[in-house]
């Protein structure tokens, strides 16, 4: 069973997200290994390691990896990547694409399981297509590049 624990499932993840999206059989653990670059990347920036700012940001970036890169992510798991989001979100300057990013987080990873959404749409639309991961996967891919090129200021943070 562990053998081909790769071949069974997709669940909600960067991997489902590529096959349903784009049609792409990408290989997983290619994916995987780009991931965890793009993940480990930041820590690279030792001088940064004083600033509270981007160690929360680390974090946040490290709860939504968890998730989104586990190829057999179910709804449930979820809870860890959204809470990655609201420690982003707290952590951020207050920006419109932040409020937008979160809305959308809040809208299909939140609330597309539960009876807001009809049963025909969870089944035939939100699930077959992996929405629940879409915003996360976005939000996780901002903070990549937040970390990267430095655009993590929150005046507002006490530290």
């Amino acid at each position: 069973m562990l053998a081909n624990d790769h071949s069974i499932s997709n669940g909600y993840s960067v991997i489902g997200w590529l096959k349903t999206w784009f049609n792409i059989e990408p290989n997983k653990l290619l994916v995987l290994l780009i991931g965890l670059v793009l993940l480990l990347l930041p820590l690279f920036k030792t001088n940064k390691y004083e600033d509270y700012s981007f160690r929360l940001t680390l974090l946040a970036s490290i709860l939504i990896w968890i998730v989104i890169f586990n190829h057999r992510a179910e709804s449930p798991t979820f809870v860890i990547a959204i809470t990655g989001v609201a420690i982003w979100f707290y952590n951020q300057a207050p920006k419109i694409e932040n409020i937008v990013l979160l809305i959308l987080a809040v809208i299909f990873t939140c609330l597309s399981p539960t009876d807001l959404f009809p049963k025909y749409i969870r089944q035939n639309f939100l699930e077959v297509y992996v929405i629940k991961a879409v915003p996360c996967i976005i939000i996780w891919l901002k903070i990549s590049y937040d970390l990267l090129f430095d655009k993590i200021k929150n005046p507002n943070l006490i530290e």
